[in-house]
């Protein structure tokens, strides 16, 4: 994937030091770890690139030991350490007030299972690698950006094209579709919640992949495990969704208050609403009293 590396127009580069400003960790942490590399990334650069006002915070730290990492930011605020295979931090500054605690991570590699769960990952954190690999395991190009912070200089990096995508108003996953959505379903349902929170369309291979796979999302799993009893182990076959209801509610609900109409439209077209809800397609052409439609 060829690298893309640009420098911030100035009134992008005036509101990203003006986000940056308050968080006055990041001055120390590039103080006591002279070769560390900060970035933003996800959401955040997503948001300031449109404009928009951002509510989550996600920086990728690297050149600095997890247990480098960890000390500093104790004496910086509150840490919880999420595990320690995906490494991250959910970190919470002195002296700020924020709706929900920064994301700090070290950078790493995803290896899905193929299982279709966002859980079943192999997740490989490595101080060293470069940012450019950790934005390329990403679900969408439009969040696959970095700013790479370092003293004055805010340099945009965009491996997959995601600010052209912004631009033009575009859903598209990174690299090749198909296995973005293997890799995990509930991506089918977030393509389509950002579609409608941003009123974008989706990239034509993203959707034929969408609608292709859309069946994933009912998909169940099976397990089978031992269970001992006194004197036996007995095999049990444990059966759980790959897709969890309540991420299906969660992103259902989201596009639908960001933008109904077009929530409905894009699920019917998708497939969704017959794999999630096919009594809803049975209402179509239902007659409906004109006092509350017009």
């Amino acid at each position: 994937m060829e690298k893309f590396y640009e420098f911030l127009d100035q009134e992008t580069l005036e509101r990203v030091k003006r986000e940056l400003s308050q968080f006055d960790f990041l001055r120390k942490l590039k103080e006591k770890f002279k070769e560390s590399e900060i970035s933003l990334v996800g959401g955040a650069v997503r948001d300031l690139l449109l404009s928009r006002e951002i509510e989550d915070y996600d920086f990728v730290i690297g050149k600095v030991k997890k247990e480098d990492l960890e000390t500093f930011l104790k004496k910086q605020g509150e840490v919880n350490f999420v595990g320690k295979t995906f490494g991250i931090f959910k970190f919470s500054p002195k002296g700020i007030s924020l709706k929900e605690p920064i994301d700090i991570a070290l950078p790493r590699q995803d290896f899905s299972l193929l299982t279709g769960s966002r859980h079943d990952f192999k997740i490989k954190t490595d101080p060293n690698l470069p940012i450019e690999k950790d934005l390329e395991r990403r679900d969408f190009t439009i969040n696959a950006m970095a700013i790479k912070i370092e003293d004055d200089n805010y340099q945009l990096i965009d491996v997959s094209g995601g600010k052209e995508d912004l631009e033009k108003g575009v859903v598209r996953a990174v690299g090749k579709p198909a296995e973005r959505f293997k890799e995990d379903y509930s991506r089918i349902l977030r393509a389509i919640r950002f579609a409608c929170q941003f009123d974008f369309s989706i990239e034509e291979k993203t959707w034929r992949e969408i609608v292709k796979q859309a069946a994933g999302l009912n998909k169940i799993r099976r397990e089978i495990t031992l269970e001992k009893t006194r004197r036996f182990f007995l095999p049990e076959i444990i059966e759980y969704r790959v897709v969890p209801h309540e991420v299906i509610a969660k992103e259902l609900l989201k596009s639908f208050c960001f933008n109904p109409t077009k929530a409905i439209d894009l699920y019917d077209q998708s497939g969704v609403f017959k794999e999630l809800m096919p009594e809803v397609l049975k209402m179509k052409k239902c007659p409906q009293p004109e006092i509350y439609h017009s």
